[in-house]
């Protein structure tokens, strides 16, 4: 039988005619077309691999807490700290790239690697945790440039059930190329504080694509790949991705590069859920509160509206209500849809930006401050006590004790929680509340050190007011 094999092998000719492209059956000139597309973007994609201080905790790993996500992120214990490679997209010639900010979060060293195998150290001009998205500067010579950047695409254009590419490492194979479809758009209420508008696509995505671009059929950058959902613990795909939009994506970027901060939109209102009943089937969020001079009621809101769309996109809670307004970013025109009594109007709302709020109703005790979200204070044996924490083992690790944590503040999305105590601040050992306001005057982010359960750890705090002395 082996015999019979191979002579049967050897039978087909060796120079067979190659059919032209178009005698090719469909499937195999959409795969031609892959390759050129996968060709033209592969360039303008890069590796990234950062090295941080040990226990960085980074925005979105409340996702893998509360709700199984497994990050697409992969460490390994080195002698030097934990490693984190990922992906990244060149945004601009000059040496731009646009990744998420729990592949660079914390770091203190980035290099990134091209498709062509040169590589170079990178600074990141800025991070934003809430929305994961961080953009890096190469240190390129002037001679290395112009760099190959990606087309950018119009996000809110690109439609469920198109074919879309994603490039990234996963885990660690770089340069990987894996196509699908895309499979919903709008993903939200995944998390609880994060602003959040995902496209879904189960292209395959995997531990090292984080930050990596999806591209449409086009070769337009429609995407960033942040995050991937598995019903187990383990870090694999399950055929669910979720990547940022490009056109929220650009935005933020160009916010962290012109301002180092990212605004929170807002239209000046309180909500709650209205659910579904038998005489209105159709949920929505009804208003509870219109905030004085705020754009709801320059536009005509009224206390007792229930907002049902948002440029045509369905509303269905308060939660709804709140991040698709802060996806759409602040100075931006809104369609709002409101039910009012028995009549459906449509209202235009023109967002603001919201400064960094405090806990509302909460009152400060006289020795606390409120800062980035935190209402902070020094850590007496009654406070620690009364938060179940147990103190440093060193006396001279005094810090500043974490009392509370606003929601969607950005010590919030920087994973921190209320009995953490704050040793230091950008570099400096903080040994009280005014100390740390100090070290914080005309910045808009910082490394934070902290103590919990026992051991130290590192968040990345960022999107901060710029407060002037």
């Amino acid at each position: 039988m082996h015999a019979l094999a191979l002579s049967l092998l050897m039978a087909v000719p060796v120079s067979a005619p190659v059919p032209s492209l178009a005698d090719l059956p469909g499937p195999a000139v959409l795969g031609e077309a892959f390759a050129d597309l996968a060709g033209r973007v592969g360039p303008t994609t890069v590796h990234i691999e950062s090295h941080a201080g040990a226990g960085v905790s980074t925005g979105l790993d409340q996702l893998s807490r509360d709700f199984q996500f497994t990050l697409p992120q992969q460490r390994a214990a080195e002698a030097d700290g934990p490693r984190s490679t990922g992906s990244g997209v060149i945004i601009d010639p000059d040496g731009l790239v646009l990744t998420n900010h729990h592949v660079v979060g914390g770091a203190r060293e980035v290099i990134v690697t091209l498709h062509d195998k040169r590589s170079f150290h990178a600074t990141v001009v800025g991070t934003d945790p809430r929305t994961d998205v961080a953009v890096l500067k190469l240190h390129a010579r002037p001679e290395d440039l112009p760099l190959p950047a990606a087309a950018v695409g119009d996000s809110d254009q690109v439609r469920v059930g198109e074919w879309v590419m994603a490039v990234g490492h996963p885990f660690d194979f770089q340069f990987s190329v894996t196509v699908g479809i895309l499979s919903a758009r709008g993903r939200r209420d995944l998390t609880r504080d994060e602003i959040q508008d995902y496209l879904q696509t189960d292209a395959a995505v995997n531990p090292g694509s984080s930050g990596g671009p999806l591209f449409n059929i086009r070769g337009e950058l429609v995407g960033i790949n942040t995050a991937i959902f598995n019903p187990g613990r383990t870090a694999q795909n399950a055929g669910i991705a979720f990547a940022i939009p490009s056109n929220m994506a650009l935005r933020i970027a160009q916010e962290l590069r012109d301002t180092g901060r990212v605004g929170r939109a807002t239209i000046g209102v309180q909500a709650t859920t209205r659910a579904p009943s038998q005489d209105n089937p159709r949920p929505g969020a009804e208003i509870t509160r219109v905030v004085p001079d705020g754009p709801a009621e320059e536009a005509g809101l009224r206390r007792g509206d229930v907002v049902v769309a948002i440029d045509g996109e369905p509303v269905g809670s308060d939660k709804e209500l709140r991040s698709m307004v802060l996806s759409k970013g602040t100075a931006a025109d809104l369609t709002v849809r409101v039910e009012r009594g028995a009549r459906t109007i449509d209202l235009k709302v023109h967002t603001r930006a919201a400064r960094d709020g405090a806990l509302p109703g909460v009152k400060l005790p006289d020795d606390a401050i409120e800062w980035a979200g935190l209402v902070l204070a020094p850590p007496t044996p009654e406070r620690m006590g009364r938060l179940g924490v147990t103190p440093p083992p060193d006396e001279r690790m005094r810090g500043v004790l974490v009392l509370a944590v606003a929601p969607a503040s950005p010590g919030s999305a920087a994973g921190l929680s209320p009995g953490d105590i704050l040793l230091e601040v950008s570099g400096s050992h903080v040994e009280d509340p005014d100390q740390l306001l100090q070290l914080m005057q005309g910045k808009r982010g910082a490394a934070v050190t902290f103590w919990r359960s026992g051991g130290q750890a590192t968040a990345v705090i960022g999107g901060l007011e710029r407060r002037e002395p």
